[in-house]
């Protein structure tokens, strides 16, 4: 099963001015270049935080919320449609690891 390495597409967006740009402008697309794929029907939104402005994702159903760093959370509540987590290629896009 294929994970991602969030930490080196972090690191990549702060070495790669244009790759961050195409991150924060099309995330599916962006994570895609990475070999990263976002099933259709699933929006990811990258927000960038600054000195003053920290984001905090609150999820939907915290029983279904799974930390995989300390910047990617997946919902792995059945109802949401992202797959068989048995061939789940990308835990990001919502399926369980």
């Amino acid at each position: 099963m294929k994970t991602v390495n969030w930490e080196a597409i972090i690191d990549k967006a702060g070495a790669d001015a244009d790759f961050k740009q195409r991150l924060l402008a099309d995330p599916s697309k962006a994570l895609g270049e990475e070999g990263v794929a976002v099933p259709d029907g699933v929006t990811v939104k990258v927000v960038e935080s600054t000195d003053k402005e920290v984001w905090l994702v609150l999820p939907h159903k915290h029983s279904s919320i799974k930390f995989l760093s300390p910047y990617v959370a997946v919902c792995e509540d059945p109802e949401v449609p992202a797959g068989d987590s048995k061939s789940c290629q990308n835990p990001a896009a919502g399926c369980a690891i």
